[in-house]
């Protein structure tokens, strides 16, 4: 007769009742090693999963190869561009924005602040967001490179 253990089965062949129970409490035991590490808050003593929060890319430099109402050289154009989910920005009820196709679309320009979207807005820790130029200005904007600079040479 073979001697075995199937996991989740009474078996007294293979150890008894003691090693069936130790093995109902494994995963309780092993939860409990790792359920976190004490630490220190503010005085307050908790528990802790999470490393505290920090913004990577604060006070580094970021550039981009284009962005949407910027030209050549930098000069201001304007784009149209919209936004495949979501509608409409809460801001000045004089902007101007249409409602194509069911999409929320809306032009930029680096030259109006209220339209601008430079790619210093991805890592300013603001709701603004940067933009990348519309296909319908030029296919070689399908790629367009960002690159963060960390300071790590």
């Amino acid at each position: 007769m073979a001697r075995g253990l199937l996991l989740g089965t009474a078996s007294p062949v293979a150890g008894g009742p003691t090693q069936f129970a130790l093995l109902l409490l494994y995963p309780l035991i092993c939860g409990l090693s790792a359920q976190g590490q004490e630490l220190p808050t503010n005085g307050v003593n908790g528990y802790s999963l999470h490393p505290p929060y920090f913004n990577l890319a604060e006070g580094t430099k970021i550039t981009a190869t284009a962005t949407c109402g910027e030209g050549d050289n930098g000069r201001s154009i304007h784009d149209l561009y919209c936004k495949l989910v979501g509608g409409p920005v809460s801001g000045d009820p004089s902007h101007q924005s249409q409602t194509i196709q069911g999409q929320y679309c809306d032009t930029c320009a680096m030259g109006d602040s209220d339209r601008a979207h430079p790619i210093t807005n991805a890592i300013d820790g603001t709701e603004r967001w940067w933009q990348s130029p519309p296909l319908s200005r030029s296919t070689e904007f399908n790629e367009v490179n960002v690159t963060l600079d960390l300071g790590q040479d």
